[in-house]
């Protein structure tokens, strides 16, 4: 329900604040949500329509699959499915979308910035997630929208009970992304 209303509209950045309430919300009063101890948490930099992006991409014939820890969950497995064509100039590369083999399968985006380390998390964000219904729809010519705005921490950002799979190297970006969850 919480990405619902991002995928019904066109305008992004009028959805982004109602979204970030309720994000906050769900965090803080679900029960089974992460533990974030500070209650003003997640924290986002101010919307950046820079990074309010979108892009069509190619299928990958044979892409790389990665296998890491899930904990309890045991391995998670993702394969490369897709490669972006529209995203170089603005971000320095393109990026790779996988498919998660179990977990609940669907679409997967992490990716790492020059951020990374400093203003936001080590191991990187979540752009799309569909496990997590974290999913921003398909532009109306096609291409899926990637509006960085949205892009969080995984949940073990917060709370150190989950594992949760990283970006693989191919997903590191050049640039810093000034759009998304980030530390303060």
């Amino acid at each position: 329900a919480l990405y619902q209303p991002v995928c019904n509209t066109s305008a992004l950045e009028r959805e982004w604040s109602d979204f970030i309430a309720a994000r906050r919300t769900l965090i803080h009063s679900y029960p089974a949500a992460m533990s974030v101890p500070d209650t003003d948490a997640p924290h986002y930099f101010v919307y950046n329509p820079a990074f309010a992006l979108q892009s069509h991409f190619r299928p990958i014939d044979d892409g790389s699959r990665h296998t890491v820890s899930g904990g309890y969950d045991g391995p998670i497995s993702f394969k490369a499915i897709a490669r972006s064509i529209e995203l170089s100039s603005i971000l320095g590369c393109e990026l790779t979308l996988y498919w998660l083999e179990q977990y609940g399968g669907g679409l997967f985006l992490p990716f790492k910035d020059a951020s990374c380390g400093t203003a936001t998390y080590a191991g990187g964000r979540y752009l799309i997630d569909s496990v997590k219904s974290a999913f921003l729809g398909i532009s109306e010519n096609g291409a899926l929208r990637l509006d960085f705005n949205y892009s969080y921490f995984p949940s073990c950002a917060h709370d150190d009970r989950y594992i949760c799979p990283l970006s693989p190297p191919e997903n590191t970006l050049p640039v810093f992304i000034s759009a998304g969850e980030c530390w303060h």
